[in-house]
Protein backbone atom coordinates (compact mmCIF):
# COMPACT_ATOMS: atom_id res chain seq x y z
CA UNK A 1 0.00 0.00 0.00
CA UNK A 2 8.40 0.12 -5.45
CA UNK A 3 26.29 2.36 -10.71
CA UNK A 4 27.01 5.11 -10.61
CA UNK A 5 25.52 4.83 -13.46
CA UNK A 6 26.91 6.60 -16.01
CA UNK A 7 24.20 9.71 -15.94
CA UNK A 8 21.54 9.17 -18.41
CA UNK A 9 21.41 11.94 -20.48
CA UNK A 10 19.36 14.71 -20.95
CA UNK A 11 17.66 13.90 -23.83
CA UNK A 12 16.99 10.41 -22.80
CA UNK A 13 16.42 10.76 -18.95
CA UNK A 14 12.88 11.70 -17.96
CA UNK A 15 11.41 13.38 -21.34
CA UNK A 16 8.01 12.45 -22.49
CA UNK A 17 8.14 10.16 -25.19
CA UNK A 18 5.68 9.48 -27.85
CA UNK A 19 3.44 12.68 -29.12
CA UNK A 20 0.80 13.74 -26.80
CA UNK A 21 -2.58 11.25 -28.02
CA UNK A 22 -0.41 8.39 -29.35
CA UNK A 23 -0.49 5.34 -28.07
CA UNK A 24 2.77 4.26 -25.89
CA UNK A 25 4.97 1.79 -27.67
CA UNK A 26 4.50 -1.44 -26.97
CA UNK A 27 7.17 -3.27 -25.04
CA UNK A 28 7.79 -6.76 -26.87
CA UNK A 29 8.34 -9.70 -24.77
CA UNK A 30 12.12 -9.42 -25.40
CA UNK A 31 11.65 -6.26 -24.09
CA UNK A 32 9.89 -6.64 -20.76
CA UNK A 33 12.55 -7.17 -19.21
CA UNK A 34 14.96 -4.44 -20.51
CA UNK A 35 14.38 -1.77 -17.42
CA UNK A 36 16.75 -4.40 -15.20
CA UNK A 37 19.58 -3.60 -17.22
CA UNK A 38 20.32 -0.60 -15.57
CA UNK A 39 21.31 -0.89 -12.15
CA UNK A 40 19.70 2.27 -10.79
CA UNK A 41 16.75 0.81 -11.15
CA UNK A 42 17.55 -2.74 -10.28
CA UNK A 43 18.48 -1.87 -6.73
CA UNK A 44 15.14 0.83 -6.92
CA UNK A 45 12.76 -2.63 -8.00
CA UNK A 46 14.48 -4.52 -4.94
CA UNK A 47 14.05 -1.65 -2.64
CA UNK A 48 10.49 -1.24 -3.72
CA UNK A 49 9.79 -4.89 -3.89
CA UNK A 50 10.90 -5.70 -0.06
CA UNK A 51 8.72 -2.66 1.16
CA UNK A 52 5.51 -3.52 -0.36
CA UNK A 53 6.00 -6.85 1.20
CA UNK A 54 6.35 -5.39 4.62
CA UNK A 55 3.63 -3.31 3.64
CA UNK A 56 1.68 -6.29 3.27
CA UNK A 57 2.24 -7.90 6.96
CA UNK A 58 0.57 -4.22 8.29
CA UNK A 59 -2.72 -4.51 6.04
CA UNK A 60 -4.20 -8.08 6.78
CA UNK A 61 -3.08 -7.79 10.54
CA UNK A 62 -4.73 -3.84 10.50
CA UNK A 63 -7.60 -5.27 8.90
CA UNK A 64 -7.80 -8.54 10.94
CA UNK A 65 -6.96 -6.96 14.40
CA UNK A 66 -9.98 -3.85 13.43
CA UNK A 67 -12.37 -7.20 12.72
CA UNK A 68 -11.72 -8.82 16.59
CA UNK A 69 -11.81 -5.80 18.22
CA UNK A 70 -14.60 -4.13 16.88
CA UNK A 71 -16.66 -7.70 16.63
CA UNK A 72 -17.05 -7.16 12.79
CA UNK A 73 -17.87 -4.06 12.14
CA UNK A 74 -18.08 -3.40 8.90
CA UNK A 75 -18.54 0.30 9.77
CA UNK A 76 -14.86 0.21 11.08
CA UNK A 77 -13.00 -1.64 8.60
CA UNK A 78 -14.14 1.29 6.36
CA UNK A 79 -13.04 3.76 8.57
CA UNK A 80 -9.66 1.80 8.55
CA UNK A 81 -9.80 2.61 5.26
CA UNK A 82 -10.55 5.95 5.76
CA UNK A 83 -7.81 6.61 8.31
CA UNK A 84 -5.14 5.26 6.42
CA UNK A 85 -6.35 6.84 2.90
CA UNK A 86 -7.37 10.21 3.90
CA UNK A 87 -3.41 11.17 4.45
CA UNK A 88 -3.53 10.60 0.48
CA UNK A 89 -6.60 13.22 -0.22
CA UNK A 90 -4.92 15.38 2.26
CA UNK A 91 -0.80 15.71 1.34
CA UNK A 92 -0.67 14.04 -2.07
CA UNK A 93 -0.75 17.23 -3.78
CA UNK A 94 1.37 19.04 -1.69
CA UNK A 95 4.03 16.06 -1.64
CA UNK A 96 3.97 15.72 -5.33
CA UNK A 97 5.60 19.44 -5.52
CA UNK A 98 7.66 18.16 -2.39
CA UNK A 99 8.83 15.87 -5.16
CA UNK A 100 9.95 18.05 -7.64
CA UNK A 101 11.75 20.25 -5.24
CA UNK A 102 13.61 17.80 -3.35
CA UNK A 103 16.61 15.00 -3.65
CA UNK A 104 13.92 12.05 -4.44
CA UNK A 105 16.14 9.46 -3.51
CA UNK A 106 16.73 11.09 0.02
CA UNK A 107 12.61 11.96 0.10
CA UNK A 108 12.53 7.66 -0.08
CA UNK A 109 14.91 7.22 2.54
CA UNK A 110 13.49 9.59 5.07
CA UNK A 111 9.98 8.44 4.68
CA UNK A 112 11.13 4.77 5.13
CA UNK A 113 12.81 5.29 8.00
CA UNK A 114 10.08 6.86 9.55
CA UNK A 115 7.82 4.18 8.70
CA UNK A 116 9.98 2.19 10.02
CA UNK A 117 9.94 3.80 13.29
CA UNK A 118 6.38 3.78 13.53
CA UNK A 119 6.37 -0.01 13.00
CA UNK A 120 8.10 -0.67 15.78
CA UNK A 121 6.17 1.85 17.70
CA UNK A 122 2.94 -0.06 17.39
CA UNK A 123 5.01 -3.54 17.28
CA UNK A 124 5.99 -2.51 21.23
CA UNK A 125 2.40 -1.52 22.19
CA UNK A 126 0.95 -3.97 20.82
CA UNK A 127 3.56 -6.93 22.43
CA UNK A 128 2.87 -4.59 25.63
CA UNK A 129 -0.87 -6.08 25.09
CA UNK A 130 -2.12 -2.59 23.98
CA UNK A 131 -4.74 -2.38 21.21
CA UNK A 132 -7.69 -0.40 20.21
CA UNK A 133 -9.62 0.50 17.19
CA UNK A 134 -8.13 4.00 17.81
CA UNK A 135 -4.68 2.70 18.38
CA UNK A 136 -5.17 0.83 14.80
CA UNK A 137 -6.84 3.86 12.95
CA UNK A 138 -4.16 6.35 13.89
CA UNK A 139 -1.78 3.67 12.79
CA UNK A 140 -3.37 3.91 9.83
CA UNK A 141 -3.72 7.56 9.40
CA UNK A 142 0.16 7.64 10.51
CA UNK A 143 1.20 5.46 7.86
CA UNK A 144 -0.83 6.85 5.16
CA UNK A 145 0.43 10.06 5.68
CA UNK A 146 4.08 8.69 5.01
CA UNK A 147 2.89 7.50 1.74
CA UNK A 148 1.43 10.19 0.50
CA UNK A 149 5.04 11.54 0.53
CA UNK A 150 6.56 8.40 -0.72
CA UNK A 151 3.79 7.92 -3.46
CA UNK A 152 4.85 10.72 -5.77
CA UNK A 153 8.65 10.33 -5.48
CA UNK A 154 8.50 7.00 -5.73
CA UNK A 155 6.60 7.25 -9.47
CA UNK A 156 8.86 10.07 -10.29
CA UNK A 157 12.39 8.47 -9.29
CA UNK A 158 11.16 5.85 -12.05
CA UNK A 159 11.59 7.61 -14.48
CA UNK A 160 14.94 8.87 -13.71
CA UNK A 161 16.37 5.24 -13.12
CA UNK A 162 15.89 4.43 -16.60
CA UNK A 163 16.03 6.03 -20.43
CA UNK A 164 12.74 7.26 -21.64
CA UNK A 165 12.59 3.91 -23.75
CA UNK A 166 12.95 1.53 -20.92
CA UNK A 167 10.36 3.54 -19.35
CA UNK A 168 7.03 1.46 -19.97
CA UNK A 169 9.38 -1.73 -19.22
CA UNK A 170 9.87 -0.16 -15.70
CA UNK A 171 6.81 0.32 -14.65
CA UNK A 172 5.06 -2.72 -15.64
CA UNK A 173 7.50 -4.65 -13.77
CA UNK A 174 7.28 -2.23 -10.59
CA UNK A 175 3.55 -3.05 -10.90
CA UNK A 176 4.58 -6.99 -11.55
CA UNK A 177 6.89 -7.14 -8.29
CA UNK A 178 3.93 -5.51 -6.15
CA UNK A 179 0.98 -7.83 -7.12
CA UNK A 180 3.58 -10.39 -6.79
CA UNK A 181 3.56 -9.08 -3.28
CA UNK A 182 0.11 -8.75 -2.99
CA UNK A 183 0.02 -13.03 -3.75
CA UNK A 184 3.19 -13.20 -1.54
CA UNK A 185 2.80 -11.12 1.66
CA UNK A 186 -1.15 -11.63 2.65
CA UNK A 187 0.61 -15.50 2.87
CA UNK A 188 3.45 -14.66 5.06
CA UNK A 189 1.83 -11.91 6.49
CA UNK A 190 -0.79 -14.47 7.96
CA UNK A 191 1.40 -17.06 8.82
CA UNK A 192 3.10 -14.38 11.50
CA UNK A 193 0.09 -13.63 12.61
CA UNK A 194 -1.33 -16.93 13.00
CA UNK A 195 1.73 -18.68 14.64
CA UNK A 196 3.14 -15.32 16.53
CA UNK A 197 0.67 -12.65 16.81
CA UNK A 198 0.17 -9.58 15.48
CA UNK A 199 3.19 -7.50 17.64
CA UNK A 200 5.58 -9.98 15.51
CA UNK A 201 3.81 -8.44 12.34
CA UNK A 202 4.46 -5.45 12.76
CA UNK A 203 8.38 -6.23 14.70
CA UNK A 204 8.79 -7.58 10.72
CA UNK A 205 7.96 -4.95 9.07
CA UNK A 206 9.70 -2.43 10.72
CA UNK A 207 12.70 -4.81 9.77
CA UNK A 208 11.76 -5.03 6.55
CA UNK A 209 12.02 -0.86 6.77
CA UNK A 210 15.34 -1.40 7.64
CA UNK A 211 16.46 -3.12 4.71
CA UNK A 212 15.14 -1.01 1.93
CA UNK A 213 16.72 2.18 3.14
CA UNK A 214 19.81 -0.01 3.14
CA UNK A 215 19.12 -0.87 -0.72
CA UNK A 216 17.90 3.12 -1.06
CA UNK A 217 20.97 5.11 0.45
CA UNK A 218 23.33 3.58 -2.51
CA UNK A 219 21.34 4.90 -5.66
CA UNK A 220 22.44 7.27 -7.56
CA UNK A 221 20.38 9.20 -9.85
CA UNK A 222 20.76 12.24 -12.47
CA UNK A 223 17.69 14.13 -13.23
CA UNK A 224 16.56 17.42 -14.97
CA UNK A 225 15.98 20.59 -13.13
CA UNK A 226 14.29 23.53 -14.33
CA UNK A 227 16.32 26.06 -12.41
CA UNK A 228 13.53 28.96 -13.86
CA UNK A 229 10.74 27.66 -11.50
CA UNK A 230 10.67 29.70 -7.99
CA UNK A 231 6.74 29.64 -7.87
CA UNK A 232 5.85 28.51 -3.95
CA UNK A 233 4.42 25.35 -3.29
CA UNK A 234 0.94 26.11 -3.89
CA UNK A 235 1.53 28.18 -7.14
CA UNK A 236 2.84 25.22 -7.58
CA UNK A 237 0.28 22.63 -7.15
CA UNK A 238 -1.53 24.63 -9.58
CA UNK A 239 0.32 24.84 -12.54
CA UNK A 240 0.78 21.20 -11.80
CA UNK A 241 -3.35 21.39 -12.27
CA UNK A 242 -3.32 23.69 -15.16
CA UNK A 243 -0.61 21.28 -16.70
CA UNK A 244 -3.19 18.21 -16.03
CA UNK A 245 -5.83 20.17 -18.23
CA UNK A 246 -3.44 21.19 -21.06
CA UNK A 247 -1.70 17.27 -21.55
CA UNK A 248 -4.53 15.68 -23.09
CA UNK A 249 -5.36 12.65 -22.35
CA UNK A 250 -3.90 13.35 -18.54
CA UNK A 251 -7.35 15.01 -17.06
CA UNK A 252 -9.02 11.96 -18.51
CA UNK A 253 -6.81 9.42 -16.67
CA UNK A 254 -6.94 11.53 -13.46
CA UNK A 255 -10.90 11.21 -14.07
CA UNK A 256 -11.14 7.71 -14.57
CA UNK A 257 -8.72 6.80 -11.63
CA UNK A 258 -11.16 8.67 -9.60
CA UNK A 259 -14.16 6.88 -10.68
CA UNK A 260 -12.43 4.03 -9.93
CA UNK A 261 -11.12 4.67 -6.28
CA UNK A 262 -14.07 5.54 -4.92
CA UNK A 263 -16.65 3.28 -6.62
CA UNK A 264 -14.33 -0.10 -7.31
CA UNK A 265 -11.11 -1.31 -5.55
CA UNK A 266 -12.58 0.75 -2.30
CA UNK A 267 -14.66 -2.82 -1.68
CA UNK A 268 -11.27 -4.06 -0.75
CA UNK A 269 -11.66 -2.74 2.79
CA UNK A 270 -15.01 -5.39 3.25
CA UNK A 271 -13.12 -8.22 2.38
CA UNK A 272 -13.12 -9.75 6.25
CA UNK A 273 -16.94 -8.91 6.10
CA UNK A 274 -17.59 -10.89 2.88
CA UNK A 275 -15.47 -13.91 4.10
CA UNK A 276 -17.12 -14.59 7.68
CA UNK A 277 -20.49 -12.88 6.59
CA UNK A 278 -21.41 -14.04 3.01
CA UNK A 279 -19.80 -16.85 2.94
CA UNK A 280 -19.16 -18.13 6.33
CA UNK A 281 -15.30 -18.47 6.51
CA UNK A 282 -12.79 -18.03 9.10
CA UNK A 283 -12.05 -14.78 10.02
CA UNK A 284 -8.47 -15.09 8.66
CA UNK A 285 -9.37 -16.68 5.19
CA UNK A 286 -9.90 -13.15 3.88
CA UNK A 287 -6.27 -13.52 3.16
CA UNK A 288 -7.22 -15.66 0.43
CA UNK A 289 -9.36 -12.84 -1.24
CA UNK A 290 -6.56 -10.85 -1.41
CA UNK A 291 -3.96 -13.40 -2.37
CA UNK A 292 -6.66 -14.27 -5.35
CA UNK A 293 -6.82 -10.58 -6.28
CA UNK A 294 -2.94 -10.60 -6.41
CA UNK A 295 -2.90 -13.41 -8.54
CA UNK A 296 -4.51 -11.84 -11.22
CA UNK A 297 -3.46 -8.21 -10.62
CA UNK A 298 0.18 -9.67 -11.05
CA UNK A 299 -1.01 -10.87 -14.55
CA UNK A 300 -2.78 -7.90 -15.14
CA UNK A 301 0.27 -5.93 -14.84
CA UNK A 302 2.62 -8.08 -16.79
CA UNK A 303 -0.27 -7.89 -19.64
CA UNK A 304 -0.23 -4.28 -19.77
CA UNK A 305 4.05 -4.67 -21.30
CA UNK A 306 2.83 -7.14 -23.79
CA UNK A 307 -0.14 -6.02 -25.47
CA UNK A 308 -0.14 -5.55 -29.13
CA UNK A 309 -0.45 -1.84 -28.77
CA UNK A 310 0.42 0.35 -25.63
CA UNK A 311 -1.39 1.34 -22.77
CA UNK A 312 -4.24 3.67 -24.06
CA UNK A 313 -6.89 5.72 -22.34
CA UNK A 314 -9.63 4.06 -24.46
CA UNK A 315 -7.73 0.67 -23.30
CA UNK A 316 -8.26 1.48 -19.47
CA UNK A 317 -11.61 2.29 -19.84
CA UNK A 318 -12.58 -1.06 -21.80
CA UNK A 319 -11.00 -2.64 -18.64
CA UNK A 320 -13.17 -0.45 -16.34
CA UNK A 321 -16.22 -2.10 -18.07
CA UNK A 322 -14.89 -5.59 -17.13
CA UNK A 323 -14.39 -4.77 -13.84
CA UNK A 324 -17.55 -4.05 -13.46
CA UNK A 325 -19.01 -7.03 -15.07
CA UNK A 326 -16.36 -9.13 -12.80
CA UNK A 327 -17.23 -7.65 -9.44
CA UNK A 328 -21.05 -8.00 -10.19
CA UNK A 329 -20.58 -11.34 -10.96
CA UNK A 330 -18.28 -11.67 -7.47
CA UNK A 331 -21.37 -10.41 -5.84
CA UNK A 332 -23.67 -12.95 -7.07
CA UNK A 333 -20.99 -16.30 -6.18
CA UNK A 334 -22.68 -18.78 -3.50
CA UNK A 335 -19.25 -20.49 -3.56
CA UNK A 336 -16.37 -19.81 -1.96
CA UNK A 337 -14.42 -21.27 -4.73
CA UNK A 338 -16.22 -19.39 -7.74
CA UNK A 339 -15.97 -16.18 -5.17
CA UNK A 340 -11.69 -16.65 -5.48
CA UNK A 341 -11.69 -17.12 -9.35
CA UNK A 342 -14.03 -13.60 -9.86
CA UNK A 343 -11.71 -12.05 -7.37
CA UNK A 344 -8.61 -13.19 -9.65
CA UNK A 345 -10.10 -11.69 -12.34
CA UNK A 346 -11.17 -8.24 -10.64
CA UNK A 347 -7.65 -8.36 -9.82
CA UNK A 348 -6.57 -8.66 -13.24
CA UNK A 349 -9.01 -6.32 -14.36
CA UNK A 350 -7.96 -3.25 -11.50
CA UNK A 351 -4.50 -3.28 -12.88
CA UNK A 352 -4.60 -3.71 -15.96
CA UNK A 353 -6.12 -0.32 -15.58
CA UNK A 354 -4.10 1.23 -12.83
CA UNK A 355 -0.37 0.71 -14.96
CA UNK A 356 -2.10 1.48 -17.93
CA UNK A 357 -3.38 4.98 -16.41
CA UNK A 358 0.20 5.04 -14.70
CA UNK A 359 2.15 4.10 -18.10
CA UNK A 360 -0.04 6.78 -20.06
CA UNK A 361 0.50 9.85 -17.47
CA UNK A 362 4.07 9.12 -16.74
CA UNK A 363 4.76 9.46 -20.53
CA UNK A 364 2.63 12.74 -20.75
CA UNK A 365 5.00 14.22 -18.18
CA UNK A 366 7.80 16.47 -18.54
CA UNK A 367 10.65 16.00 -15.64
CA UNK A 368 10.18 19.17 -13.52
CA UNK A 369 6.84 18.51 -13.56
CA UNK A 370 6.45 14.81 -13.30
CA UNK A 371 6.05 15.03 -9.26
CA UNK A 372 2.97 16.89 -9.31
CA UNK A 373 1.54 15.50 -11.86
CA UNK A 374 2.40 11.57 -9.81
CA UNK A 375 0.94 13.90 -6.61
CA UNK A 376 -1.98 14.44 -8.58
CA UNK A 377 -2.75 10.62 -9.87
CA UNK A 378 -1.85 9.14 -6.06
CA UNK A 379 -4.72 11.43 -5.01
CA UNK A 380 -7.11 9.81 -7.34
CA UNK A 381 -5.65 6.43 -6.95
CA UNK A 382 -4.99 6.03 -2.97
CA UNK A 383 -6.46 9.52 -1.78
CA UNK A 384 -10.07 8.87 -2.99
CA UNK A 385 -9.96 5.65 -1.34
CA UNK A 386 -11.12 6.49 1.98
CA UNK A 387 -14.29 8.33 0.22
CA UNK A 388 -15.26 5.25 -1.04
CA UNK A 389 -14.44 3.33 2.12
CA UNK A 390 -17.01 4.78 4.19
CA UNK A 391 -19.37 4.83 1.86
CA UNK A 392 -19.48 1.43 1.57
CA UNK A 393 -18.65 0.77 5.01
CA UNK A 394 -21.63 2.74 5.98
CA UNK A 395 -24.05 1.08 3.53
CA UNK A 396 -22.46 -2.60 4.04
CA UNK A 397 -23.69 -2.47 7.73
CA UNK A 398 -27.13 -0.91 6.51
CA UNK A 399 -27.95 -2.94 3.45
CA UNK A 400 -24.97 -5.95 3.32
CA UNK A 401 -21.66 -5.87 1.43
CA UNK A 402 -22.89 -7.74 -1.42
CA UNK A 403 -25.54 -4.60 -2.02
CA UNK A 404 -22.85 -2.27 -1.77
CA UNK A 405 -20.73 -3.64 -4.19
CA UNK A 406 -23.60 -4.31 -6.84
CA UNK A 407 -23.77 -0.34 -6.20
CA UNK A 408 -20.49 0.62 -6.99
CA UNK A 409 -19.90 -2.01 -10.28
CA UNK A 410 -22.78 -0.47 -11.86
CA UNK A 411 -21.29 3.17 -10.84
CA UNK A 412 -17.94 1.40 -13.10
CA UNK A 413 -20.15 -0.18 -15.52
CA UNK A 414 -22.14 3.37 -16.44
CA UNK A 415 -18.99 5.31 -16.46
CA UNK A 416 -17.23 3.04 -18.82
CA UNK A 417 -20.17 3.89 -21.02
CA UNK A 418 -20.41 6.77 -20.98
CA UNK A 419 -16.37 8.26 -20.90
CA UNK A 420 -15.39 5.32 -23.94
CA UNK A 421 -17.02 7.25 -26.86
CA UNK A 422 -15.38 10.80 -25.76
CA UNK A 423 -11.91 8.97 -24.64
CA UNK A 424 -12.58 6.24 -28.48
CA UNK A 425 -9.35 8.99 -29.88
CA UNK A 426 -7.62 11.26 -28.08
CA UNK A 427 -6.28 14.02 -30.47
CA UNK A 428 -2.80 14.99 -29.41
CA UNK A 429 -2.70 18.85 -27.91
Amino acid sequence: MADVIPAIPEEEAGLPGPRVGEAIPRVERSQLFRAFSHREFRLLFTATSIGDLGFWFSHITLQSEMQDVTHKSAFWQGFLFFATFIPMLLFAPPAGVVADRVDRKRLLVITRFLIGVAASALAILLHAGVESRGLLAGFGFVLGTLFAFLAPAQQAITANAVPSADLASAISLLAAGNNLNRILGPAIGALILSAAGPGWAFTAYAAVNIVTVALLVPIKISRRQDPTEHHGAWEQWKEGLRYARERSPALGVLISMSVLSVFGIAYVALYPVFTTEVFDRPKNDFTMLVIASGVGALVGALAVGLRKAGPTLRGALIWTFAFGVAALGFTFARSWELALVLNCFVGFCYFSITTSLNTVLQELAEDEKRGRLSGLFTLTWAGLIPIGGIWMGTVADLGGAPLTLQIGASVCLVYAVIALPRYATVPPR
